[in-house]
């Protein structure tokens, strides 16, 4: 059964039992904005590997049970080498809702370009909905100020300014994304995040290029094998970099943009945050295993 996330953004938990965090976000109005976590229980996201991706308002999702709070879901826009259906895991059931009438994915679509951005309704229940950069939404109707949408809430409308159509890359596509992934400097890194609430490094990389139509794997391990395969003397801004364990021979384990001058932007490590980091005398420039291109 297809169902669409119905919330600001939504966890991917790895198992359906119960958690002090996972009982904090039950109670939270998640409806219409982000979750709020402390820096704590960010991190224990994390030290107990509670969750592995984060959903997005309007992403759809396949459930396959629902079992208690939890609806059992694969995720086929974020793909996973070991299920071809999409990443499995566990929804929190009240976070989904009924694919809307109307709702293909042949539609034209915009993406979410800002760090966050409003929808607005005209209706008597909703007036307004917080969403993320990288909220994938079906176009009904363009102007020059605003799109029509359609969305889980039914049709509302969301600034020109604060989307783009996906198709046809601009000219300028790696320009505003390194613009766009600058945005969110010192923005603490949050396991399995995908949206501006935090993000982890390849959850960072997906999210921003999505928003250009670019559907990357959802983990590095995989990216890694996607896109066209460079060298780093031959690097340009935009390309990513892939780094592994035992020097660059081992699994791979981070991900970052290249900005050129031996420079990338990336969402570290767990208690760190969204930073720029020059490879030379680091770490980074002992584990660089591979460059890919994309634009």
């Amino acid at each position: 059964m297809r169902n669409m996330v119905n919330t600001t953004t939504t966890f991917l938990w790895s198992k359906n039992e119960y958690h002090p965090i996972q009982e904090k976000l039950l109670t939270q109005n998640r409806k219409e904005n982000f979750y709020t976590l402390s820096d704590g229980d960010a991190l224990k996201l994390y030290e107990d590997r509670l969750v592995d991706s984060e959903l997005l308002y309007g992403d759809i999702v396949e459930v396959i049970e629902i079992i208690g709070t939890f609806a059992k879901v694969t995720v086929p826009k974020q793909a996973y080498k070991n299920d071809p259906n999409g990443y499995p895991g566990w929804v929190i059931a009240k976070d989904l809702t009924a694919v809307p009438d109307g709702w293909s994915e042949a539609l034209k679509q915009v993406a979410v370009s800002r760090s966050t951005a409003k929808i607005s309704f005209i209706s008597e229940t909703k007036t307004s909905q917080v969403v993320s950069i990288g909220t994938i939404l079906t176009v009904l109707e363009a102007t020059a100020k605003q799109y029509k949408v359609l969305t889980p809430d039914g049709i509302g409308f969301i600034a020109e300014s604060d989307a783009r159509i996906i198709g046809d890359l601009p000219v300028n596509a790696v320009e505003q994304m390194i613009n766009s992934a600058k945005s969110f400097l010192d923005l603490r890194y949050v396991w399995a995040g995908t949206s501006a609430a935090g993000f982890d490094c390849s959850g960072f990389v997906y999210t921003l290029f999505r928003t250009f139509g670019i559907w990357l794997s959802r983990d590095a391990q995989e990216q890694v094998f996607e896109g066209e395969v460079h060298t780093y003397e031959e690097a340009i801004p935009g390309d990513l970099l892939f780094f592994a364990y035992q020097e660059g021979n081992g699994e791979v384990h981070h991900v970052g943009i290249y900005l050129g001058d031996d420079q990338m932007i990336h969402s570290q490590t767990p208690g760190s945050k969204v930073m720029v980091t020059k490879l030379e005398g680091t770490k980074y420039q002992k584990e660089l295993c591979a460059v890919r291109r994309f634009f």
